[in-house]
């Protein structure tokens, strides 16, 4: 399995230089981002390298050896779970659409709300 893993990981690397490379070649970015450019290859590419050899150093495991102390997955539990953050994530969405002013783009209402924040008005109780 971690051998698979390598292999993704390496192929991630080559995607990830070549999709660096196709910027720096259409001139969408400058040189300024070579660095990243190199960090992020080599990172991508060494962890493939390691995954491959910690693979090779762990022994192999026995696939018709029973477990008697595996997990077995509730899925009416995750079900439920899945229904209600859905749920949660749609009412949030609705919410932001019926708060948000008819005029008003998205953007320009979060810097209101952001510039609101800054200049909240201190309530004044009279004395009695």
């Amino acid at each position: 399995m971690k051998s698979k893993l390598s292999i993704q990981m390496t192929l991630l690397g080559l995607g990830v230089m070549a999709f660096y490379a196709s910027l720096i070649v259409s001139g969408q970015v400058s040189l300024e981002i070579l660095p990243h450019y190199a960090i992020s290859a080599v990172i991508f590419l060494c962890s493939g390298k390691m995954l491959r050899q910690m693979a090779a150093r762990m022994p192999a495991r026995e696939e018709e050896e029973d477990n008697p102390y595996r997990l077995i997955p509730d899925w009416s539990m995750r079900t439920a779970m899945l229904n209600w953050v859905a749920a949660g994530v749609l009412v949030t969405i609705m919410a932001l659409f019926l708060i948000k002013p008819d005029g008003m783009s998205f953007t320009e209402m979060l810097q209101f709300t952001a510039s609101g924040i800054e200049q909240t008005p201190t309530l004044v109780f009279p004395m009695p």
